[in-house]
């Protein structure tokens, strides 16, 4: 697993130049006061894995994913802003640049890279105090969609949801076309001119040879084709205009009688929508909660990606807990939500109907372009079925109406289609059929030729019409098997990974509030009216009772322990390229105890890991400090100027090693300012170490000490409670020329000072250090192992001590 070696960060944010963050895969604690500037490493990084920074967004009104906010507004057009990244796999090293466009670019193009970057994508890399309970806190249907998303189930429930709108679909056609009404249409032709229904072939055959037994053609029946054989043998011509009028005739019959077969469960339909859709215009109070459901869920999303920062509700500016007004929200979007599902359930029948009229229409319409209609005799045929037609669209034109209209959809009695006045234009083409068929009573093969003829073109139908039905019967049912199939399959794999996620949440919890009576921490999934997945509920032990909705419950600072452990249960299930985190102010809300153990649990549980720490906050970063050394945790501060912006101070011993490579590289570039800047911090611990008193500052400047007041304060202590010390050091010598030459080097000057100018300095300041630092046990010789016996100020072995006056 990967683990970051360096970070050099140029140009974004608040950082415009720095030295390059060098972890060697160790983990690091950041201290940086508010203003430092120390989150712009979490967004370089959040930018540099994800292209974007959530909660730079709002800040922009392009499109560009935070990246307008991104750039350093102090950085030339011509420079490019970048962060580098080196790991403990040297393959992956990237730089990610941004130019002044705002076009990206990286450096690694290899495909293991973008393997890489694909597969961390579904990781937990950053987690920022913002981001503490945006799980805990979330709706059931969110924390469900954000488990599926990290645990790789996003795909599995987007197929899921198209095999159930698959199967949805399927079942609204079969519904709206009414198969067995059509079936039941074509079966009356065959009845009426065979004399027998007919659902097999046999069947046909059977009242076929019956058909033609008078004709005595001296050949039976036992194939369609042998039927168009027998047609054409007894077809005769002079007849023909009075057939199409039979078929003409015949086919009106066929197609109104479908239509007047689906008129009940369309009349019955468009009342049950009449009803609900009045129903919810009758309050309009509904309709405005609907409406105000858009803007309550981007209040959530405004909440929830820290769009507002301080605990105050953006709308009424009371001060108000984020977590308390995100949990309301959440609350009164559930509330809105069934009645959005209510006003959803209108728009479905409706749709439905909807889908029913437009199959019967379609119906009408086709039977509309028929020949026969043309003809002057079937004119007030053609205005009756016209009519149909328009009462079917006057239904359909109702459901265009939403609830808002000016007027509302008519009653159902109003636009009721006359199923009688249907079935009357079917048994007038029956009758007007039958009749022109006894027209030829005297001519036998006339008439068996008519029925026959009649008989096997609805038989084709009704076997068309069968199969299409068989077809989508068996898509629908394939689909909801798959459906089901995949619904317990996953409730199966989701269970099982749930038990082993909640223990480790439960684990992380406990570690951090030991001895409270929360417990037995769980998430359960959550199912519809439908048996379906519909979302993560949070159940846990209250003094002994069990409860959901921790925000209900818990404090502030508990739920704050709850989604750092949701946190740190993922990285630990989820992450599997990468072994690092970053931790940005997470702690804000915790009093000094769960401090405590969140860091003993960090150092424990998550030592195998390279953890990025950062706190503004002085105390926990001295708690932290105690607490991970010796434990190769590297202290690093964040600090601001004028020139650089926010850049990353480095230690003592890293200084150190700096400046000493570059007199063995003979680099004297900013060498000055590297040399003072280490006597500054060295001189910070000597002064604190034994005690020396400096001149009082206001809070802000303490830590801006220069290095001549400190060399002051220093030896006006030695020269007050040491004998033989002021000597050795010698802090004077060290005030003049080397420091002379360090002060001019590190600014514009005249005066050039070379590599041997410096090296004089170094070697002074390296005795003077040297005076009061230990090499056997590395500690800077300190008031707190004053040995009152011998007088003596001592270092942590006690094999460096001097006379100290009590």
């Amino acid at each position: 697993m990967v683990k970051i070696r360096s970070i050099d960060i140029s140009g974004i944010r608040g950082i415009r130049r720095s030295p390059p963050l060098d972890l060697n895969g160790s983990s690091v604690l950041v201290f940086g006061e508010n203003g430092s500037g120390k989150s712009s490493l979490t967004d370089a990084i959040e930018w540099y894995y994800s292209d974007g920074i959530q909660h730079l967004v709002s800040e922009e009104i392009e499109s560009t994913k935070g990246r307008g906010a991104l750039r350093n507004l102090r950085i030339p057009d011509e420079e490019d802003a970048y962060i580098a990244i080196q790991y403990s796999n040297s393959t992956l090293d990237s730089k990610k640049s941004l130019d002044s466009s705002f076009r990206t670019s990286d450096s690694n193009r290899s495909d293991e890279f973008d393997e890489y970057m694909v597969a961390s994508e579904s990781e937990n890399l950053i987690l920022r105090y913002t981001d503490l309970v945006r799980f805990i806190i979330a709706p059931k249907t969110e924390r469900l969609k954000t488990l599926q998303r990290i645990i790789g189930f996003g795909e599995v429930a987007d197929v899921r949801d198209l095999l159930k709108k698959s199967a949805g679909r399927v079942a609204r056609s079969i519904k709206s076309a009414n198969y067995d009404n059509q079936k039941n249409a074509q079966q009356a032709v065959v009845l009426e001119n065979l004399g027998q229904n007919a659902y097999t072939n046999k069947q046909l055959f059977a009242g076929a040879n019956e058909l033609i037994r008078p004709l005595k053609l001296g050949k039976a029946i036992k194939s369609l084709q042998d039927i168009q054989e027998a047609l054409v043998t007894i077809e005769t011509k002079e007849d023909t205009a009075l057939l199409e009028e039979i078929s003409f005739q015949t086919r009106v019959g066929e197609r109104l009688d479908e239509v007047a077969g689906n008129v009940d469960a369309i009349n019955a339909s468009y009342q049950v929508y009449h009803r609900t859709y009045t129903a919810l215009r009758k309050d309009p109070g509904k309709l405005g909660k609907i409406q105000l459901l858009a803007l309550l869920k981007e209040g959530q999303s405004i909440l929830v990606n820290d769009v507002v920062q301080d605990d105050y509700c953006p709308l009424c500016r009371q001060e108000k807990s984020k977590i308390e007004l995100i949990a309301e929200l959440n609350e009164r979007v559930k509330e809105l939500e069934e009645l959005e599902r209510e006003k959803d359930r209108s728009d479905e029948q409706g749709r439905d109907l909807k889908d029913a009229l437009g199959g019967n229409i379609s119906t009408v319409d086709e039977l509309l372009k028929e020949r026969g209609f043309k003809e002057q005799q079937n004119s007030k045929l053609a205005d009756k079925v016209v009519g149909v037609r328009t009462a079917l669209q006057t239904l359909s034109d109702e459901l265009k109406k939403d609830l808002n209209h000016e007027t509302p959809v008519q009653e159902p009695s109003k636009v009721r289609i006359d199923k009688a006045g249907v079935l009357a234009l079917v048994k007038k083409a029956q009758e007007t059929a039958a009749a022109l068929i006894q027209s030829k009573t005297s001519n036998v093969q006339f008439q068996i030729y008519t029925k026959l003829f009649q008989s096997v073109t609805a038989y084709k139908q009704y076997q068309r019409i069968d199969k299409m039905q068989a077809v989508l019967t068996r898509q629908q049912v394939t689909f909801e098997a798959l459906f089901a199939d995949l619904i317990r399959r996953q409730e199966q794999a989701l269970n099982s990974f749930l038990t082993m996620f909640s223990a480790n949440i439960n684990d992380y919890y406990t570690a951090m509030n030991p001895g409270e009576r929360v417990e037995d921490i769980n998430l359960v999934t959550v199912k519809d009216k439908n048996n379906d997945l519909a979302g993560i509920s949070i159940e846990y032990r209250f003094f002994d009772e069990t409860k959901k909705g921790p925000s209900a419950y818990l404090s502030e600072s508990h739920v704050n322990c709850l989604g750092l452990s949701f946190f740190l249960a993922s990285v630990r299930a989820f992450n599997k390229e990468n072994r690092f985190i970053v931790l940005d102010d997470v702690i804000s809300s915790f009093d000094r105890a769960h401090r405590t153990r969140f860091t003993q649990l960090l150092t424990g549980e998550f030592s195998d890991y390279q953890i990025l720490l950062l706190t503004h906050e002085q105390e926990f970063f001295e708690l932290v400090s105690s607490e991970v050394k010796g434990k190769g945790w590297l202290i690093r501060r964040f600090v601001w100027s004028e020139d650089n912006g926010s850049s990353i101070e480095h230690g003592v011993a890293d200084l150190r090693e700096r400046i000493q490579n570059k007199f063995r590289d003979k680099n004297i570039d900013g060498l000055g300012n590297d040399m003072r800047i280490y006597t500054e911090r060295v001189m910070k611990e000597i002064s604190n170490n034994i005690d020396a008193q400096v001149a009082f500052r206001y809070n802000e400047h303490n830590e801006k000490r220069m290095a001549s007041e400190l060399l002051d304060a220093v030896h006006s202590r030695v020269s007050r409670k040491g004998s033989g010390l002021k000597e050795i050091a010698d802090i004077p010598r060290l005030k003049r020329m080397p420091m002379f030459i360090a002060n001019i080097a590190s600014h514009d000057s005249k005066f050039n000072a070379g590599v041997e100018d410096l090296a004089v300095m170094w070697e002074g300041i390296c005795e003077t250090i040297g005076t009061f630092y230990c090499n056997d046990c590395e500690t800077i010789i300190s008031t707190k192992y004053f040995d009152s016996v011998e007088s003596k100020i001592r270092c942590k072995c006690g094999n460096l001590a001097y006379d100290w006056r009590d």
